[in-house]
């Protein structure tokens, strides 16, 4: 028995990666040792529960068939985790480690009628532990095969679901935007005299659809952002800003708002302008919302008080809502977008802080006895203060304008007519692409979905060579900040108009590039 090669047999199995071929070796071994007139190796199928015949080696035999634990020699090694003998038949428990992953069992044979010596039956365990462990790294491979195969089909279906998600809410955004764009056009034109005098009355009224428009924009935009930031979707596109500038943004958007209130902004920088880097539509959009918490319900003659200030490498903003006192509780979960308790929701305090958290920043919240304090924290960008590239020099020449919503499209088309410039309008790219060909304009104002040629292209089309020098902004309903200076398709803008439009920030910029007639 010692001439038997047992210890180069056992490890030849278990460098084995096939399972029938481990097994067949096995039963080989064992009957050069045992001489069995059959013997045959049972798996355990866990999806059953049995014991099911994998490999056979000798003569036919009517016991060699699938057995249950503990029925038969074979289920009872199994069962025991023990050699068993009943008569002529030998079953050996195959175990990875403390685990029998199933049995090896020799019917038969003169060398089964004797006692074993006690090195053949240490062998025979060997050789079944062995085998038994190629059958329990097979049975792992398969399982993390199919734990992969799983969780990338898992992977692919919420992939899936964030491009369905993610079409959908583009599409939401766009659609709702435009026509906010129209009306907000034509309000503004109305307000600024454009479209006739208006009576005390018509000024009124006017004044109401423009705050309610504005209302309107920033609960789109409230679920929109919140949708972007829950996916972690939300693009930046950092660049050099001021927070005074940020804040004095917000407090100019918010006019109508403060004045309704009857609250009064002041605004200071005792050591200058605190320079950071970010987006700043987000990060206005940031400071509108903690502004707003102080102008629900008139608090006349009280004052929100803004100190800017650069502090230990970080700009800070400090923020007082002069006579807003909240209860603890309240303040505690001040910016919890929903409360599971019923509590009050602040779903615009809860996006502000998810945005300044993207820009690296911090914002904490506290009771002061003067009222509501909020202090805002970025870390400073000290190349902001470098001199920026030379402006553009306005010139004569024809505005484009690619927009396939009808009343956006003429609700600009007279909104820049009335500021006397030239304008060309165009609701199918592929048009507007050969009147640039034929004539290119002093600036190019176009939407991205639009027909014939989509902007995307359009843009690249221009830049390739219809008109390399014409500046393009981009007319966008989106609100993920994928269309910057260089966006994801490589062609160059020079900037975005967010829908709505803020047509006197649009006029800033058109008579950057373009002289009315």
């Amino acid at each position: 028995m010692s001439e038997l090669p047992v210890a180069s047999a056992v490890r030849a199995i278990a460098e084995e990666k096939k399972v029938p071929e481990a097994l067949k070796k096995t039963l080989s071994v064992v009957d050069g040792l045992l001489r069995p007139r059959t013997a045959f190796i049972s798996l355990h199928d866990e999806r059953d529960g049995r014991l099911a015949v994998a490999v056979v080696r000798g003569r036919s035999d009517e016991r060699v068939v699938a057995v249950e634990p503990g029925e038969g020699p074979s289920g009872r090694a199994f069962a025991e985790r023990s050699i068993v003998r009943d008569g002529a038949a030998l079953a050996i428990p195959m175990l990875a480690g403390d685990e029998p992953v199933g049995t090896i069992t020799c019917l038969g044979g003169a060398r089964l009628r004797e006692p074993l010596p006690e090195e053949v039956e240490e062998a025979l365990f060997a050789l079944a532990g062995s085998a038994a462990l190629v059958v329990a790294l097979a049975r792992a491979r398969e399982d993390l095969e199919r734990r992969g195969r799983e969780l990338r089909i898992a992977l692919e279906g919420l992939r899936e679901r964030d491009r369905v998600r993610d079409s959908v809410l583009s599409h939401l955004s766009h659609e709702l935007r435009t026509p906010l764009t129209t009306i907000k056009l034509y309000l503004d034109m109305a307000q600024g005299g454009k479209l006739g005098e208006l009576g005390e009355r018509q000024r009124h009224a006017v004044a109401i659809c423009q705050r309610n428009a504005d209302r309107l924009l920033r609960l789109i935009n409230d679920l929109l952002l919140t949708a972007r930031l829950e996916a972690g979707q939300m693009a930046l596109d950092p660049r050099p800003l001021g927070l005074r500038s940020v804040m004095n943004e917000a407090f100019s958007l918010l006019g109508d708002e403060l004045e309704e209130a009857r609250v009064k902004p002041a605004l200071s920088a005792p050591l200058g302008e605190a320079f950071i880097r970010g987006n700043r539509d987000r990060l206005v959009e940031a400071m509108m919302h903690l502004v707003e918490r102080g102008l629900e319900g008139r608090r006349e003659g009280t004052r929100i008080l803004v100190d800017v200030v650069p502090e230990d490498r970080r700009g800070v903003l400090r923020l007082l809502h002069e006579g807003l006192h909240l209860p603890p509780e309240e303040v505690e979960h001040l910016f919890s977008a929903f409360r599971a308790d019923g509590g009050r929701s602040n779903l615009g305090l809860a996006i502000a802080r998810r945005i300044v958290s993207l820009h690296g920043g911090t914002v904490q919240a506290r009771a002061t006895a003067d009222g509501l304090w909020l202090e805002v924290s970025f870390p400073l960008y000290a190349g902001a203060v470098a001199t920026g590239a030379r402006a553009p020099s306005p010139r004569p020449g024809e505005i484009l304008v690619v927009e396939d919503d009808d009343d956006c499209r003429n609700g600009i088309v007279e909104a820049l007519t009335a500021e006397r410039f030239r304008v060309r309008a165009f609701s199918d790219g592929r048009e507007a692409l050969e009147r640039i060909r034929q004539s290119p304009p002093a600036l190019l104002l176009l939407d991205l979905r639009i027909p014939g040629v989509d902007g995307a292209r359009l843009i690249r089309e221009v830049r390739e060579g219809a008109g390399p020098t014409t500046p393009i902004y981009v007319i966008s309903g989106a609100i993920d900040g994928s269309v910057g200076q260089e966006d994801a398709w490589g062609a160059q803008v020079d900037g975005v108009f967010e829908k709505p439009i803020n047509f006197p920030f649009l006029l800033e910029r058109v008579r950057e590039y373009v002289t009315p007639a």
